[in-house]
C-alpha cells in the first residue's frame, strides 16, 4: 500500500510538469510586460484581428503561468566562435523584483561558457552565423525551450530576438519555430523583468536532435538589432516535458520507493 501511495505521487508529480496554463480567450484584455494576444496575433499572423487572435489561441502559443525547469536536462555550450565570442557573460542584477533591466556586462571570456550553461540571472550573447555558436541538448529532443534575458523593451519583440537552429550533426540544420511562448517566464519573482518570457521551438515533426546553435536575428526573429542576450536552453519532449529518465534511474527510483515503503532499507528482510 505504501509503494503504491509513493508512485503515485511520482507519477502526480510528472503530470504536473506537463500542466499548462494557456490562453484561451481570443479577447482576453490583460497584458504582460505591455504585450497583449493582439500583439501576438500581429506580430506572428499579420494583424490584430479576431480571426488572428484566435489562430493564437488554437494553436496554444500562450501559456499564462511559469516555465518550471526541474527535471529538465542542461544544455552545454560546446561551440562558440565568430562575433561575440571573445566577449565573456553578462550579470542582470535585479533579483528582488524591482523592475529593472539594469545589468553588469561582460566579465572574462571564460565565464561566457559558465553563464550559458544553466537558467539563471547570467547570460551571453551569439554570433549571427549558423553552427557558430551550439549547445548540446544533453539527450535527443523534440523541441527547445530558449531563456533570453531582457535589456529592453518593446517586448516582446526584445524576448524573441533570435532564431534557432536543430541538428544531429552539426552540419545539416533545420529552423525551429516558435511553437510556446511562457508569458511569466521562469522567476518566481514576477516583477523581475529581464526575465521576459521563455519560449519553445520546433520543428512541426517528430524528429529528434541533439544540437541547437542560437543566432542573433534571423527569420524567427520578431526584431533584429545586432545582438541578443541569451540566458541558456532546454531540450524538451514533444509535449513540452522533460525527457523520460534513463532505465537506470527508473530502477533506482523504484529502489527509493521500495525503500520509503518499508521506511529504511537495512539489506535485511522485516
Amino acid at each position: 500500500m505504501k509503494i503504491r501511495y509513493f508512485v503515485s505521487i511520482a507519477a502526480v508529480a510528472m503530470t504536473q510538469l506537463a500542466q499548462a496554463a494557456l490562453v484561451t480567450d481570443p479577447n482576453d484584455a490583460r497584458n504582460w510586460q505591455s504585450a497583449t494576444v493582439g500583439t501576438f496575433a500581429t506580430l506572428y499572423y499579420g494583424s490584430n484581428t479576431l480571426a488572428n487572435r484566435q489562430q493564437v489561441v488554437d494553436n496554444k502559443l500562450l501559456d499564462d503561468s511559469i516555465f518550471d525547469a526541474t527535471g529538465y536536462v542542461a544544455s552545454t555550450l560546446v561551440k562558440s566562435i565568430g562575433q561575440y565570442s571573445g566577449q565573456g557573460g553578462g550579470t542582470s542584477t535585479d533579483l528582488t523584483g524591482t523592475g529593472g533591466y539594469a545589468y553588469t556586462c561582460c566579465g572574462a571570456a571564460a565565464t561566457r561558457f559558465d553563464a550559458a550553461n544553466a537558467i539563471d540571472n547570467r547570460w551571453m550573447q551569439t554570433s549571427g552565423v549558423i553552427g557558430e555558436t551550439v549547445w548540446d541538448l544533453g539527450f535527443q529532443a523534440t523541441k527547445a525551450a530558449v531563456f533570453n534575458t531582457i535589456d529592453h523593451g518593446p517586448l516582446p519583440q526584445e524576448a524573441i530576438e533570435s532564431t534557432v537552429y536543430l541538428s544531429n550533426d552539426q552540419v545539416t540544420w533545420t529552423q525551429g519555430v516558435v511553437e510556446r511562448v511562457w508569458l511569466e517566464g521562469f522567476q518566481p519573482i514576477l516583477g523581475i523583468q529581464w526575465d521576459g518570457f521563455v519560449y519553445a521551438v520546433g520543428t512541426g515533426t517528430t524528429d529528434t536532435f541533439r544540437f541547437a546553435s542560437i543566432i542573433h536575428g534571423g527569420p524567427g526573429a520578431l526584431i533584429s538589432d545586432g545582438d541578443n542576450e541569451i540566458n541558456g536552453i532546454l531540450g524538451t519532449r514533444a509535449d513540452f516535458t522533460p525527457p523520460v529518465p534513463e532505465p537506470s534511474t527508473w530502477a533506482l527510483m523504484a529502489l527509493g520507493l521500495v525503500c520509503l515503503g518499508r521506511y529504511a532499507c537495512r539489506g535485511s528482510a522485516h
